[in-house]
């Protein structure tokens, strides 16, 4: 129950900011979603890439603390961990799972853009990009992901980070006050595409779940 009503809020937040950013810029869907189709193909190795050392790292067998997440304290043995962003997806309901995906879809891009901003924007140099994308991948611990994932993504962060630096070096040859700009929505771009892989894939294995049982 507790589980259920902090999804809510947290699930109800994000999707509410993202409704003012694209009050503020409807643009960047369709840049996020319908240019640089390349970015597709780096996202896609992403995920394999993640879904493949999760997989890997949770059949090994990994300290209890890698494993553990804020999530863990809501359950009776203390195991139970998971991103609360997904919550919809275990609703059993095939309806449910695709309203969720759409208005998820649609929200990704605002939510991709503000973590950008907030974790590449001018930062440059090997040392500071590796602390931002370690916090990076820290603070999805706040939507219940476990220790192990967030250092995951402190990985795929520091990947971004990588496209926004060349990103920026190219655009500062041509206009250096506009560089930054140029460079988040190139980094947006990838953020962008790989969330909305991830969350499709985990929609048709929810839906494929939901379906069989």
């Amino acid at each position: 129950m507790i589980f259920n009503i902090i999804a809510t809020l947290v699930i109800g937040s994000a999707l509410y900011s993202s409704y003012k950013d694209f009050r503020k810029d409807s643009s960047l869907l369709k840049m996020a979603y319908f240019t640089r189709p390349m970015d597709y193909l780096w996202s896609f190795l992403m995920v394999i890439g993640v879904m493949t050392t999760v997989v890997t790292l949770a059949s090994v067998g990994l300290p209890k603390f890698m494993t553990w997440s804020w999530i863990s304290m809501l359950s009776s043995d203390g195991t139970q961990s998971g991103n609360i962003m997904a919550a919809p997806f275990k609703s059993g309901s095939v309806i449910i799972i695709g309203i969720f995906w759409l208005l998820l879809t649609l929200a990704l891009p605002y939510l991709a853009k503000g973590e950008e901003q907030t974790f590449r924007g001018l930062i440059f140099g090997t040392k500071r990009r590796i602390i931002t994308s370690i916090k990076f991948g820290l603070v999805h611990m706040i939507v219940g992901v476990p220790l192990f994932i967030a250092l995951i993504l402190a990985v795929v962060g520091y990947i971004f980070s990588i496209f926004y630096v060349k990103a920026f070096d190219k655009a500062a040859k041509v206009d250096p006050y506009t560089a930054n700009d140029v460079a988040i929505n190139v980094s947006t771009s990838v953020h962008a595409k790989y969330n909305f892989l991830i969350i499709t894939i985990g929609s048709l294995l929810a839906i494929l779940v939901t379906v069989l049982s």
